[in-house]
């Protein structure tokens, strides 16, 4: 881990296991309340996580993102991926951060071990779709890695600090993509 990634206190490789697992929440953050904290942690679990990113995606657009537009705190996008092994398309509410025409994705996945389906997603095919409010369009996907990655990470991290609290508690790095607009001559 670099030393931006670096805990605040000590955690024993155990411990991260078992974080990492699921099996144990990264301690709160000082920048949440404890009821913010405590709604966190009754929803830190990988198929509530699935679960909620498909139904959040289907009243998004059911409501055109009226009231539907925020997660913890951040903006969320509803992002139509190709299914790797079914390529089927596959729908899901992700936060996002906006930076002119292209919108930036982290796969924290709150910190489990495994990456969220719609990174591996967008590795085998990065031509998706995304949807804000009313408006959906083409885009395809960059993944963000080394010096661009730590470049962008701080501003990441100070737009949500979600994304930075849960990367300190795992030792996977979280994927990071730009969502370019795309026209369909850049196909």
């Amino acid at each position: 881990m670099s030393s931006e990634d670096s805990h605040d206190t000590e955690v024993s490789e155990e411990l991260l296991d078992r974080i990492e697992a699921g099996e144990e929440h990264p301690p709160k953050p000082d920048f949440m309340t404890e009821d913010e904290w405590e709604r966190m942690r009754m929803t830190r679990n990988r198929d509530i996580i699935r679960m909620a990113g498909t139904t959040h995606a289907d009243s998004y657009r059911s409501a055109s993102g009226k009231g539907m537009d925020t997660t913890q705190g951040a903006p969320v996008v509803v992002l139509t991926t190709k299914g790797r092994k079914t390529g089927n398309d596959v729908v899901t509410c992700v936060n996002y951060m906006q930076d002119g025409d292209d919108l930036i994705v982290v796969g924290s996945f709150s910190g489990f071990k495994d990456d969220p389906h719609w990174v591996r997603n967008l590795e085998k095919e990065p031509h998706a779709e995304v949807q804000v409010h009313d408006r959906a369009w083409p885009v395809k996907a960059r993944r963000v890695r080394g010096e661009d990655r730590a470049q962008l990470w701080p501003s990441l991290v100070e737009y949500f600090p979600l994304w930075g609290h849960f990367q300190k508690y795992c030792r996977r790095e979280f994927a990071v993509f730009v969502l370019s607009p795309e026209s369909p001559s850049d196909e």
